[in-house]
């Protein structure tokens, strides 16, 4: 008879069609125990949805839910099915409530996530915060990032960028992604350790090789600067584009400042520019964002388009703006047919 051990062997190694298999085996042999019975159920319906077999997911889970109210794991994965599948965060956030009271930590991240961005119930850092923490206790790894990211910003907690930084250091040793990126930000910028701007470069890149968009976007800027690195305009806009493609407004906007105004003729692409500042511009609508459309136009030769930009530019900075001097500066250059370059 197959076992759940080679289930979880199965799911191990990603071969998920395997676990439903061997589950569907030992559910037809009908050997298992009510409480084995909810187990199968549940991990069926979970290996389903890792396969978007939802409505095969949702029908295992239900099966389980009704056989055990109470259960955490098939609640918590009702939950994930409610918020990412279907974008109801309301009955997410009562999944998660649920499975909460059985003190599943799975369920004290996802919906601390909810009340971080509130989504599906009012936004309440405060309370973010604490469901993070009880999770963080219980030795949950998901937990301690996002938590280090409230310490980092004191939005739910007072501000410490020690703690933030060590609870990055916690979450990166046990194989979370977006802690290297957090601790490529606090290495960058000196916020909890000493400022060390290769140690900066080496953890965005472990985070963007892994394919974290905003860690993709901050070593493109690491790049396009040469800070931490030599400078190197195709690696920045590699990067770049990678972040871009992955729907991360800033690495699309700065992609479309570095094709529209590279001094390195082979990386400028002034169409490309203007399509990606429109994205970025869709994404929130930003004098920076802007600026980036204005120098696309020049790139092209459409210093008339330029010069309406850069006008409507100034038009969205308060006079006492320290930015104002540059795009006055910038729209002159237009108005004179001259591209911006970095």
């Amino acid at each position: 008879m197959a076992n759940f051990d080679e289930a979880q062997q199965a799911a191990a190694t990603g071969n998920y069609r395997e676990v439903v298999a061997i589950l569907s085996t030992m559910l037809l042999e009908d050997e298992l125990d009510a409480e084995q019975q909810v187990v199968a159920y549940a991990n069926r319906g979970i290996a389903y949805s890792l396969l978007n077999a939802y409505a095969l997911a949702k029908q295992d889970l239900e099966i389980a839910l009704s056989m055990n109210p109470n259960h955490p794991l098939t609640l918590n994965q009702l939950g994930l099915l409610a918020e990412q599948v279907d974008q109801d965060y309301v009955l997410a956030a009562g999944f998660y409530q649920k499975a909460i009271e059985q003190r599943f930590a799975a369920s004290q991240v996802n919906l601390a996530n909810l009340y971080w961005f509130g989504k599906g119930v009012p936004r309440n850092s405060k309370r973010a915060f604490e469901l993070y923490r009880q999770a963080a206790e219980a030795n949950y790894n998901m937990a301690f990032a996002p938590l280090g990211r409230i310490y980092a910003s004191g939005d739910g907690a007072p501000q410490n960028h020690r703690r933030a930084f060590a609870l990055f250091e916690k979450a990166a040793e046990s194989g979370v992604t977006s802690a290297n990126y957090h601790l490529g930000f606090a290495y960058e910028k000196g916020r909890g350790v000493k400022q060390d701007l290769a140690l900066a470069k080496r953890n965005y890149q472990i985070a963007a090789i892994q394919g974290h968009g905003e860690a993709q976007n901050a070593l493109g800027y690491l790049y396009r600067r040469g800070v931490g690195v030599e400078q190197d305009y195709v690696q920045a806009a590699t990067w770049y584009q990678l972040a871009a493609d992955q729907g991360v407004p800033g690495a699309m906007n700065r992609l479309a400042w570095l094709l529209a105004a590279c001094p390195v003729e082979k990386v400028c692409n002034g169409e490309a520019a203007i399509v990606l500042a429109k994205q970025a511009i869709d994404n929130g609508a930003t004098p920076e964002r802007f600026d980036s459309l204005a120098a696309a136009y020049a790139r092209v030769g459409q210093f008339d388009e330029a010069i309406e930009v850069m006008n409507k530019v100034l038009a969205m900075l308060p006079q006492d703006s320290k930015k104002r001097a540059v795009y006055e500066t910038r729209l002159e250059q237009y108005r004179q047919g001259i591209v911006t370059q970095l």
